[in-house]
């Protein structure tokens, strides 16, 4: 089964520092904040599983 790509650059575009929440479907961001503590406090009423992502304008140093 081929797994759908994402497009992290339009899913993210808006989103220039800190910490995002993304659904399960990838399709939106839910929540965003400066830190991924504040981003997870701000989801923590939230049932569905989460994705959290560092935002940023460049991902060349990022490992995951």
């Amino acid at each position: 089964m081929k797994q759908p790509k994402i497009d992290f650059k339009k899913l993210l575009n808006g989103y220039t520092k800190g910490w995002v929440a993304i659904s399960p479907n990838h399709k939106k961001v839910v929540y965003h904040g400066r830190t991924l503590k504040s981003v997870m406090s701000k989801s923590k009423k939230c049932k569905d599983k989460l994705f959290y992502f560092p935002s940023g304008e460049k991902f060349s140093n990022f490992v995951g």
